[in-house]
């Protein structure tokens, strides 16, 4: 993280979303969001709200600053999104009921995460946040799957949703050619392509990992498997025409990080 731009602090709904600095040479980034309840219920609307502001922060941030937490898979009973943590419980047991007496500061901290980034990412995270809830039903659909695609990209499921995804984002860019529609992409998406916008396609319904099964020429025969080269360049670029269509439909600048 750069030392000399300041860290950005910004209101979000009922609750103060701050960055910070963390004394770790390893891990040198924290979030926290904070609100002020005065009974048990504004503490539990409260807790509610960051919950959602929570995930929500998880889904537009790798359009800023990478995937802000890894996946966990557990079935468990919510207190606080995964990678954060919250004094919840104690804030609440110190408030009345319905008598507004006391005022209590509730916090949900992040983990630490580590990445290495030229600017203090939380400003830019917040204006996705916001283009993202304010984005038409298409849009908000199409990021989603994008995350949940990127939280499984070793798996096929992760490939099955990244079709869905580059499914949508056609069907979101103007044109009726896959020529015109690229076009409608910015130049830097167009340049960093490895193939054809209608070869990406292609090969999201024509192998067997991905959306289909069986050759539709043949019935009786298999789609062919992707190799090593195909899937790597088919998740690359699919995520790269998505990363496109997301920066172009809500202005979500894309993040430069260098694909592999």
């Amino acid at each position: 993280m750069p030392t000399s731009e300041p860290c950005h602090r910004e209101r979000v709904g009922n609750l103060d979303v701050i960055e910070y600095r963390r004394r770790s040479d390893i891990r040198p980034y924290g979030l926290r969001m904070e609100g002020e309840p005065e009974t048990k219920e504004d503490a539990q609307a409260c807790h509610h709200e960051a919950i959602l502001l929570a995930s929500d922060l998880s889904t537009v941030w790798p359009y800023v600053a990478g995937a802000l937490f890894p996946e966990v898979r557990e079935l468990k009973i919510v207190s606080a999104p995964d990678g954060w943590t919250t004094n919840f419980k104690m804030v609440e047991s110190t408030l009345p009921t319905a008598q507004r007496l006391v005022v209590g500061r509730i916090s949900i901290t992040s983990s630490a995460y580590s990445i290495t980034l030229p600017y203090m990412p939380l400003k830019r995270a917040i204006a996705a946040l916001r283009a993202y809830r304010s984005a038409d039903q298409n849009v908000k659909v199409l990021v989603d799957l994008h995350f949940e695609a990127s939280n499984r990209l070793g798996e096929q499921s992760g490939l099955f949703l990244l079709a869905k995804a580059l499914e949508l984002a056609r069907a979101i860019l103007p044109g009726s050619t896959d020529t015109q529609r690229v076009a409608a992409l910015s130049a830097d998406v167009r340049k960093n392509l490895r193939q054809s916008f209608h070869s990406l396609y292609d090969i999201a319904n024509n192998r067997l990992e991905i959306r289909h099964t069986v050759d539709k020429k043949n019935k009786k025969s298999l789609l062919p498997r992707l190799n090593h080269q195909e899937r790597t360049d088919f998740v690359r670029d699919a995520d790269l025409v998505i990363r496109g269509v997301v920066e172009r439909e809500i202005q979500i600048p894309l993040l430069t990080i260098k694909q592999r």
